[in-house]
């Protein structure tokens, strides 16, 4: 694959903290999963698909990649989703920080004006290197 090329990948979160931050800009080690089926039942043009503890504690393969652009379908463009701690951060390109509650309420902003129901995001990444090992 060269450098330039870019794979869409979708990125849904579990909750509870089991889930896998991600910044535009980084470059970093990151979990998917394996079973190109999943990839095929999610939508035609995502080539990979996030791993995520609650969906299986097998299947999954580990690459490098590069995070070039995070979007969501209702928040628009993001910078980053920061998954550490009991509440996850959903940060827009202008640094508008929405906190989403991730343990007694997962999915629950603390804002009264965002109700959002899926908050899977597609992520563009670049270099994406073959799979390294898995962690099953």
């Amino acid at each position: 694959m060269s450098e330039s090329e870019i794979k869409k990948a979708i990125w849904t979160p579990s909750w509870y903290e089991m889930d896998q931050s991600i910044a535009v800009g980084s470059s970093n080690k990151f979990w998917f999963f394996q079973d190109s089926q999943s990839v095929a039942d999610i939508a035609d043009d995502i080539d990979i698909v996030f791993f995520n503890q609650l969906d299986s504690t097998v299947n999954s393969e580990m690459r490098f990649a590069n995070v070039a652009e995070i979007h969501h379908s209702i928040l628009g463009q993001l910078s980053r989703v920061d998954t550490d701690g009991l509440d996850y951060i959903f940060t827009t390109v202008d640094g508008t920080d929405i906190l989403v509650n991730a343990e007694e309420e997962p999915g629950k902003t603390y804002d009264e004006g965002v109700e959002i129901e899926d908050w899977s995001v597609v992520v563009c990444l670049t270099n994406v290197s073959q799979p390294t090992g898995d962690i099953a």
